[in-house]
């Protein structure tokens, strides 16, 4: 059963209603407070989804990406237009050439997907998208000690296989970049959860990971 509905979060209009219904909603936006992001920013947002949240921008410049089709398709028809680019690719190096260097990116429930070298690349392709002065956020599902017990269920039995205490996300983004910091965020939510909301700023040398 739980497989089932995970399966059904492939869907992106029963995507977008679960994630209001639950709050995670509320956890985006406030990621995106945490920015505070003006008109004319450039923004890179991988694993960005159907981008449901896209209308708490302000005007700026946005690339995102996403390996969904069915995503990537229900982002482009409600908020393609100007400025606004939707690719359903894997945010590479190949990249950085094309897009203008970010004030921003967003990894919104995206690392705890990925593998700890599959998130040693995403973050150092990011620290050489960033223009000067830019930054990075990720949030993901976290595991804490004495974290309700709903909580450590949820993120136990997420989609995502990599789900991390936040030390090891730390430890992944200290890896990239000089300035890392962040908090638990366990009060954002409708239903008990706990994620892990990480700042980075300030890339080191890093070169790309084979």
């Amino acid at each position: 059963m739980l497989a089932a509905l995970k399966g059904l979060l492939g869907h992106e209009a029963l995507y977008v209603a679960l994630q209001k219904g639950l709050g995670a909603d509320r956890l985006r936006y406030r990621c995106l407070d945490e920015l505070a992001l003006t008109d004319g920013d450039t923004i890179i947002d991988v694993g960005c989804g159907p981008a449901y949240y896209f209308g708490r921008l302000p005007k700026v410049r946005y690339h995102g990406f996403d390996t969904s089709e069915k995503y990537i398709a229900h982002a482009r028809r409600r908020w393609g237009g100007d400025q606004v680019e939707f690719r359903c690719e894997v945010f590479g190096e190949q990249h950085l050439g094309q897009i203008p260097p970010a004030d921003a990116i967003l990894l919104l429930g995206l690392l705890h997907h990925l593998s700890d070298d599959e998130c040693r690349h995403v973050l150092t392709v990011s620290a050489k998208a960033l223009a000067p002065g830019g930054r990075v956020i990720a949030v993901d599902p976290t595991l804490v000690p004495g974290q309700h017990p709903i909580s450590r269920w949820m993120s136990k039995n997420d989609r995502g296989e990599y789900v991390r205490t936040p030390e090891a996300f730390v430890a992944l983004g200290r890896e990239t970049f000089a300035d890392v910091d962040g908090e638990v965020v366990d009060d954002a939510t409708r239903i008990p959860t706990s994620h892990w909301m990480m700042r980075m700023r300030t890339p080191a040398l890093v070169t790309d990971p084979k």
